[in-house]
C-alpha cells in the first residue's frame, strides 16, 4: 500500500549548519525536533488551504510523530483534514489528544472556525460531555502538576495587576515577585512553557544587564542551542524591541498587523533573515492567515513549492 509522504522544499528547510543571527550567537549543527516538526505542519497548512486533505492529514500525523504534545491549533487542523475526508473517529481522536496533550482550551474548540460545518456531528457532543474529564488526563499526566498550577497562578496574578487599575509600583513589585519565585522554579524543577507570558513583560530589558535576563538569557540560548526551544524564540523580543526602542522598524516582521505603522526595515532580505531563526517566508504567512503582505514584498507561495512524493 503506497503512502503519501508530503516534503516542504521552500528555501527554509534548508537551513545552514552554522547559522548566526540576532540571538548572540547561537549554532545548530542538524536540524532539531521544531525544524523537522514545523516543516511537516507548513507543508500541512499549505495542503489545508488548498483543499488537499489528504496530504495534509498526512502531514499532520507525522508531525506529531517527532512532537505529539506540541499545539492545540495543529491538531485541530489535523481534526479538520480528517471531517473533510470524512473520517470522524480520526477527527475525533484528534481533538481528544489536543486536549490531554496541549491543554486544549473549550473555548477554542467551541470557536475553531474549520469545525463549523461539522459540529452537528455526533462526536461534538461527544466531545462536549467528556471535556472536562479530557482536562483532568492532562494535568494527571504532568510531572510536577502543582508546580504547573503554581506557574498558572503566577501568569493568572501578571495579567490581572495590568488589567485591575494597579499602580506601576504595584506592578513592578508582582513582578519582582514573580520573576523570584520563577527563578526558583527553574533552578529546582526546569523549564515550563506556560511561564513565557512572565518573562514576555520583562521583554523591554531583555538585551540588557540585569537578574532577570542574566539568569534567562544563557538559559535559553542553551537551550535553543540543545534544540530544545525553537530558534525563533527571540525574534518578537527583537522585533519590539527594534520598533519601540530602535528605528521604528521590524526586523523579522512577526507584527503582522502593523506593517503600516512599523515596516520591514529590509523587504528583500526578511524572508533570509526569518530562515535563520526557522521562521516561514511571509508569503507563507499571507497564504495560510490571510495577512496582507507589507509594501514591496512581492514574493509569492506557487504550488511548485512542496510536492508530493510517493513511496510504496
Amino acid at each position: 500500500m503506497k503512502k503519501i509522504l508530503i516534503f516542504f522544499i521552500i528555501s527554509i528547510t534548508s537551513l545552514s549548519c552554522n547559522n548566526k543571527g540576532k540571538d548572540g550567537g547561537i549554532k545548530t549543527k542538524t536540524k532539531s525536533d521544531f525544524e523537522k516538526y514545523d516543516e511537516l505542519v507548513w507543508s500541512g497548512m499549505l495542503n489545508f488551504k488548498d483543499k488537499d486533505y489528504q496530504n495534509a492529514l498526512s502531514n499532520f500525523q507525522d508531525a506529531f510523530k517527532i512532537k505529539p504534545d506540541e499545539s492545540t491549533s495543529d491538531y485541530f487542523y489535523a481534526s479538520a483534514s480528517a471531517l473533510n475526508l470524512k473520517q470522524d473517529k480520526v477527527a475525533k481522536d484528534f481533538i481528544i489528544t489536543a486536549i490531554q496533550k496541549t491543554n486544549a482550551s473549550e473555548n477554542y474548540f467551541d470557536s475553531f472556525d474549520e469545525f463549523n460545518a461539522f459540529r452537528e456531528n455526533k462526536l461534538f457532543s461527544e466531545i462536549k460531555a467528556r471535556y472536562s474529564k479530557y482536562k483532568t488526563d492532562y494535568t494527571n499526566n504532568l510531572k510536577n502538576p502543582e508546580i504547573y498550577k503554581e506557574i498558572e497562578l503566577l501568569a493568572e496574578r501578571d495579567q490581572k495587576v495590568r488589567t485591575d487599575g494597579s499602580s506601576v509600583e504595584e506592578m513592578q513589585r508582582v513582578d519582582s515577585l514573580n520573576i523570584k519565585r520563577l527563578i526558583e522554579i527553574n533552578k529546582e524543577y526546569g523549564w515550563y512553557d506556560r511561564q513565557w507570558i512572565l518573562l514576555w513583560h520583562h521583554r523591554g530589558i531583555h538585551r540588557e544587564n540585569n537578574y532577570v535576563w542574566n539568569y534567562f538569557r544563557p538559559l535559553i540560548n542553551k537551550k535553543i542551542e540543545k534544540g530544545e526551544l525553537r530558534k525563533n524564540y527571540w525574534a518578537r523580543f527583537d522585533d519590539e524591541n527594534s520598533m519601540l526602542r530602535g528605528k521604528g522598524v521590524q526586523i523579522y516582521g512577526t507584527y503582522w498587523n502593523n506593517y503600516d505603522q512599523f515596516p520591514i526595515e529590509n523587504i528583500n532580505t526578511v524572508d533570509s533573515l526569518r530562515n535563520t531563526v526557522g521562521l516561514p517566508p511571509l508569503a507563507y504567512i499571507e497564504k495560510v492567515y490571510d495577512v496582507e503582505l507589507p509594501e514591496g514584498y512581492t514574493v509569492k507561495m506557487p504550488l511548485t513549492r512542496y510536492k508530493k512524493n510517493r513511496e510504496n
